[in-house]
C-alpha cells in the first residue's frame, strides 16, 4: 500500500500562470462570481453575506504564510480575483514553537481540535476549513461545517459529477450528509496481464470480485513462463522489497482489523479473524500463488531495467497499484524495443477485490484535503464560490494534482484514464476503508517505541509464510511481544524495564539518552 505524502507544488505556479493567459483556458465567464449567488443556499441574500474583500481559510496546523496551501489552492484564485485577499489562519500556529525549548514551561502544546473550534466562533469566524478527513469527521459531528447539498443545487452541480469513492467517503465522514468536497483522492486497482491469462486459459478478473475469488484466480494463473521461471498469480505490491505485513493492509483494513489499541494498551491480533487471514495467506504463499516473503529488490549481480517490478518483469499475473502505475506500463511498452528480453503485453484494470458484507469498501482509497464551509461564517456564498472553483472542471482538467492521486470529478478522471490507458471505473467505485493503518502510524509517531510492534509482527509473519511457525502460535507470540511494548518496556529513568537478561546493558545505555531527549 503506498503511503501518501502531501503534494509538492513548488514551481507549478509558473506553468499555471502561463496557462491562464492563453486564450480559451479561462474566459471571463468561467470565473466564479460570488456576488451572483444572490440567494444563498442557507437563505442569505446578497446584502447579508458580509462585507469586506477578505476570505479567511482555517487549517488545523501550520503558519499564516504556509506555501503549501497558497501554491496548491489560493494563489490561482487570488490571481483571478485581484480585489480579494485570502488569509490562511492556522488553528495551531506552529511558528510559536519554533524557538522554544520543548522541556520549558513556555512550551505548552495546544489541543488542535480545541483551537479549531475557536476559529469557528466569535464575531469573525473563518469562512472555509481545509482539513484532513479525520478532522473533518470531528468538525462535522460538532456542527462546525454547513451541509453542501443546497449549494450544489444552487449552482446546478451534482454529487454524480464526482467519483462515488469521493462522495461516499465524504458522506461517511459526515454521518450520511455531505459537508465537504475534495479536489483529489488516491485510489488503487487490480492490474492484470491480459496476455498471460489468455495463454493460461484462465478467465481474467472482473469488477466486484471477492478476495476469495481473486485468490482462486491467483492459484489458477500461477505457473511457469517460457523461460521456466515462476509466475505468481498475485502480488500485493510491485516489488518484493516492501514489508509484507504492511502490504496485506489492503486485505485487512476493509475487514476492520487493527494490530493494537494504544488507548487501552492492548494487542488486537490474537483473534479468529487474524488467524483466518494469516492461515489463508500462508497457504497461498506456500503454493507460490502470492510472493509475500520479503526479499531484496534486485539481484546486484544482474541488471534489472524494471528495478524489481514483478508485473513488468513478467513474474506476476496480477498486482495492485494506484493510477500512476499505468504511466509506467505505457512507458515500458513504448520503449519495448530498447529493453532486452522484454515483450510488451496487454494489460487491464478492475476494481480491488472486496469482502462479503463489505462490498463497497476498498483499501488504498484515500481522500485528500477536504474543503467545507464554516456554519457560522458570514460569507458562505463567497466560501462556496472558492470551493466550487477549486473542485471545478477547469482546475481539475489541468492535472495539477499530486501524480499519485486522481482528480475527484468523473469528467477529469475519464480524460486521464483515456490518456493513460486504464479503466476509470476500476478506481472510482469503492469508498475508503476505515483508516486503521493511519491511526496506528499516528500512535507510533506519538510513542516511537511502538514501532517495535510492527517489526515483531513482520518477523513472525515471515516465519509463518515460510511454514516455520503455525499461524496461531505466531499470533500468540505477536500478542505477547506487542503487549510488552504497549506496557513499557522502559522504566521512568529511561532504562529497559526488562533488564539485561533480554536486552543487554549496552542496549540499555543506548536507549537512555534517546528517551530522555524525546
Amino acid at each position: 500500500m503506498k503511503r501518501l505524502t502531501r503534494p509538492y507544488w513548488t514551481g507549478m505556479m509558473t506553468l499555471l500562470t502561463g496557462l491562464l493567459v492563453l486564450p480559451g483556458c479561462f474566459s471571463e465567464n468561467d470565473l466564479p462570481k460570488p456576488t451572483l449567488h444572490a440567494e444563498g443556499a442557507a437563505g442569505e441574500s446578497a446584502g447579508n453575506r458580509g462585507s469586506g474583500d477578505t476570505l479567511r481559510i482555517g487549517i488545523l496546523t501550520g503558519e499564516a504564510g504556509d506555501r503549501y496551501y497558497r501554491e496548491a489552492y489560493t494563489d490561482v484564485y487570488e490571481y483571478m480575483h485581484p480585489e480579494l485577499d485570502i488569509q490562511i489562519v492556522p488553528a495551531v500556529d506552529t511558528s510559536r514553537y519554533r524557538y522554544l525549548d520543548p522541556d520549558s514551561e513556555q512550551y505548552r502544546p495546544e489541543v488542535p481540535l480545541d483551537e479549531l473550534k475557536k476559529l469557528t466562533e466569535g464575531d469573525d469566524p473563518v469562512d472555509v476549513l481545509i482539513l484532513d478527513p479525520e478532522t473533518l469527521r470531528a468538525a462535522a459531528s460538532n456542527g462546525w461545517t454547513a451541509p453542501l447539498a443546497p449549494y450544489l443545487a444552487q449552482t446546478g452541480a451534482s454529487e454524480q459529477d464526482f467519483a462515488p469513492a469521493v462522495i461516499g467517503g465524504l458522506k461517511e465522514l459526515g454521518g450520511g450528509e455531505l459537508y465537504a468536497l475534495a479536489p483529489e483522492y488516491a485510489s488503487s486497482a487490480l492490474y492484470y496481464n491480459a496476455d498471460w491469462f489468455e495463454r493460461s486459459g484462465v478467465k481474467p478478473p472482473e469488477d466486484g470480485m471477492t478476495w476469495d475469488e481473486i485468490f482462486a484466480l491467483a492459484r489458477a494463473a500461477s505457473g511457469e513462463n517460457a523461460d521456466k521461471g515462476h509466475v505468481y498469480g498475485l502480488s500485493f505490491t510491485q516489488t518484493l522489497a516492501e514489508d509484507p505485513l504492511w502490504a496485506i493492509r489492503l486485505y485487512t483494513d476493509p475487514l476492520g482489523l487493527s494490530t493494537f489499541d494504544s488507548d487501552k494498551g492492548e494487542m488486537t491480533v490474537n483473534t479468529p479473524q487474524w488467524l483466518d487471514v494469516w492461515t489463508k495467506l500462508a497457504d497461498m504463499a506456500q503454493q507460490e500463488a502470492i510472493p509475500l516473503n520479503l526479499r531484496p529488490n534486485t539481484d546486484p549481480d544482474r541488471y534489472d531495467p524494471f528495478g524489481g517490478d514483478l508485473f513488468l518483469g513478467g513474474q506476476t499475473a496480477m498486482t495492485i497499484a494506484d493510477s500512476s502505475y499505468a504511466s509506467n506500463l505505457q512507458t515500458a511498452s513504448r520503449n519495448a524495443e530498447r529493453i532486452e528480453g522484454f515483450d510488451a503485453f496487454k494489460w487491464n484494470t478492475v476494481t480491488l477485490p472486496v469482502h462479503p458484507g463489505r462490498e463497497g469498501i476498498g483499501a488504498g482509497v484515500k481522500l485528500g484535503d477536504t474543503f467545507s464551509i464554516v456554519a457560522s461564517s458570514k460569507k458562505q456564498a463567497e466560501a462556496w464560490a472558492f470551493i466550487d472553483f477549486v473542485t471545478g472542471e477547469r482546475m481539475q482538467g489541468m492535472e495539477l494534482h499530486d501524480p499519485y492521486r486522481m482528480p475527484s470529478r468523473l469528467s477529469a478522471i475519464a480524460q486521464e484514464a483515456e490518456r493513460h490507458g486504464y479503466r476509470s471505473e476500476a478506481f472510482t467505485q469503492l469508498r475508503p476503508a476505515e483508516p486503521i493503518a493511519e491511526r496506528e502510524e499516528k500512535a507510533v509517531q506519538e510513542n516511537p517505541q511502538l514501532w517495535q510492534i510492527s517489526d515483531a509482527g513482520r518477523q513472525l509473519f515471515q516465519r509463518v509464510l515460510r511454514g516455520e511457525l503455525p499461524a496461531k502460535q505466531g499470533l500468540e507470540q505477536w500478542e505477547n511481544e506487542g503487549r510488552r511494548w504497549l506496557k513499557g518496556p522502559f522504566a521512568e529513568d529511561g532504562t529497559l524495564a526488562l533488564g539485561e537478561r533480554e536486552f543487554g546493558q549496552g542496549l540499555t545505555g543506548l536507549y537512555r539518552p534517546m528517551l530522555k531527549s524525546s
